[in-house]
């Protein structure tokens, strides 16, 4: 009898359970997606493993079943399996990713799953807005560039754009023509001519490297870049400023190397075509513009790299002995700090940084071409940071030069730059007009080529017979008696059957600023190309070294004050090749 009253009272709880359970609310099922759903729909797309984790970019996922804007062929193709699953595909078909965790927040998809290559790692999907259209800096992008009252434009041949003063008059810009100027040798734009009306008013426009605005009538305006360089939405992107703001803010923005000489090396500026490093603008080699910031040459180890605005370090890459720092500012634009040789023990993800806080020394890691040198780049916002995506709009070279003339003195600069890549029997164009003048005005321009050649006047043109790389000196004085020189690197090919490399010579050295009469001056250079071979380095003080070696640190001393002109040459498979930097000494 005991057991049969507690089996009818096992059998009642079990009834009340039942029925407890059957009035509970039922769980909720997951949201069901198709291809219709998720067809066109854009995604933050993620990853984790452990401790670490990143941003792959943002996935948009085409009707036609392809993945856009994730440049992996791991995620290729897309689609919603018999499961309901969502599913990644590499190239070859191979499933490489499963969604199988779906889940909806504040009305949008957020995904979770496998990545199937390999362990351990997991894929996030959270939907978002469309990705920022590319190559262009948006009105809400311009707004977070604290640094500068700049304002970016793009024009179309016969539209216009009308920008307010500070008095609030009104300037009406209208685009009427545009011709883009490309070498003979590897078809990449060099300049571009750019005709606008200002109020009516005709107003020629040089769109080149090394060029800085224009002001007219209150306003300032430079033409920043054309579709010859970059796929932009219109044929040109304008820059205006009310002419009586700076062209950068100075106290949110200075020079990114303690104690450097603007021009004493050489530079990489916006939209400069690379020329640099090993093979760079050559037919065989890297042929491309550097229009993702700038790139300033220095002494592996010795030139002080710091913070040019100020925020919290983002990250560091790579991540096996990383090289490149990204940091953060108040208002989310990314500044990165590239090739760094050694960085400073409290740079560390999200240590908060001050502006002209050391961040390390200029190196040559990472791909740098092989020269050593920091690259200032920009992103816009820190999605772009984390997958490494600059943007190829902002020009900062009228920033460092606004920044550097800030810190150090409206000092006169020759600019004989923009290099030039051209042919036998070419023509070769040079253009001082792009130098500094200090406090007094520029009187005198005098250019002096390889052969002797001297030229008097901003302008000046050459022909070169032979192939090989060759350096014009541009020497100019202004009217107070103070002179400047500056460099003009010029790499001829042959006419007929280019040379698919022209071989350079890169040397720096260190210190370049606050050298006086005697003052150990260290000296470092290699040949960019085809093996290590000793080469001449001519002080330009009677002391000439003929047999120097590459790579090897020489001291020099400077029994006078004033410019020196130090000059390396060498005959490299053939051809002749040269290079100059400038040693101010001063008083």
């Amino acid at each position: 009898m005991p057991r049969v009253i507690a089996f009818l009272a096992l059998l009642f709880l079990a009834g009340l359970t039942a029925t407890a359970a059957s009035q509970e609310p039922a769980s909720r099922a997951a949201p069901q997606v198709n291809s219709k759903t998720l067809a066109g729909k854009h995604f933050r797309f993620s990853w984790k493993s452990g401790e670490r984790g990143g941003l792959n970019g943002i996935a948009t996922l085409r009707k036609d079943g392809r993945i856009l804007g994730i440049h992996c062929p791991n995620e290729t193709f897309w689609m919603v399996d018999d499961r309901g699953r969502l599913v990644f595909k590499h190239q070859d078909g191979r499933i490489s990713s499963v969604f199988d965790k779906i889940e909806i927040r504040n009305g949008r998809y957020h995904f979770k799953g496998l990545f199937t290559f390999r362990k351990n790692i997991l894929h996030f999907l959270e939907e978002t807005t469309a990705p920022r259209p590319p190559h262009c800096i948006l009105p809400e992008d311009a707004a977070r560039i604290v640094c500068s009252s700049q304002r970016f434009v793009y024009l179309d041949i016969g539209e216009e754009t009308v920008f307010t003063l500070a008095s609030g008059k009104k300037k009406t810009i209208r685009l009427t023509a545009v011709e883009d100027h490309r070498d003979p040798v590897v078809n990449l734009v060099r300049r571009a001519d750019v005709r606008v009306e200002v109020d009516g008013k005709p107003l020629d426009l040089v769109c080149a490297p090394y060029v800085l605005p224009t002001e007219v009538d209150g306003l300032r305006i430079q033409a920043d870049t054309t579709t010859g360089w970059l796929p932009i939405p219109k044929r040109v992107q304008l820059s205006l400023w009310v002419a009586s703001k700076p062209v950068v803010d100075t106290a949110r923005f200075r020079f990114p190397l303690r104690n450097y000489r603007l021009f004493s090396h050489g530079l990489q500026a916006y939209n400069e075509p690379v020329h640099i490093g090993h093979k760079d603008g050559d037919p065989a080699g890297g042929r491309f513009y550097h229009n993702y910031g700038v790139d300033l040459a220095g002494y592996e180890g010795r030139e002080e790299v710091v913070c040019c605005t100020g925020g919290v370090v983002l990250r560091l890459w790579p991540e096996r002995d990383p090289s490149s720092i990204a940091v953060a500012d108040d208002r989310g634009i990314v500044w990165e700090y590239g090739h760094l040789d050694v960085m400073a023990s409290d740079v560390k993800p999200g240590a908060p940084v001050r502006q002209g806080q050391t961040l390390g020394y200029l190196g040559r890691k990472g791909g740098s071409g092989n020269f050593s040198h920091l690259h200032l780049g920009v992103f816009l916002t820190r999605d772009d940071a984390m997958v490494v995506r600059n943007t190829r709009n902002l020009n900062l070279y009228p920033w460092l030069v606004e920044a550097w003339r800030h810190q150090f003195g409206p000092t006169l600069m020759a600019v004989a730059r923009p290099h030039h890549t051209t042919r036998t029997g070419d023509t070769v164009h040079f253009d001082g007009s792009y130098s500094l003048a200090g406090p007094s005005q520029i009187v005198d321009h005098c250019w002096r080529f390889h052969d002797g050649e001297t030229v008097k006047g901003v302008r000046a043109t050459k022909i070169y017979k032979k192939p090989g790389t060759y350096m014009a000196t541009l020497r100019v004085r202004d009217a107070a008696g103070r002179e400047d020189v500056d460099f003009c690197k010029v790499k001829v090919f042959t006419r007929d059957r280019p040379e698919p490399v022209t071989p350079i010579l890169f040397v720096t050295y260190t210190p370049t600023r606050s050298i006086r009469v005697n003052t150990p001056v260290n000296f470092r250079g290699w040949v960019q190309g085809s093996g290590q071979r000793p080469f001449s380095l001519d002080f330009g003080d009677s002391t000439r070294v003929e047999k120097y070696e590459p790579c090897s640190e020489i001291t020099h001393r400077f029994k006078k004050p004033g410019l020196h002109v130090v000059t390396a040459t060498a005959r490299i498979e053939g051809l002749p090749v040269t290079q100059k930097i400038k040693v101010v000494v001063d008083p």
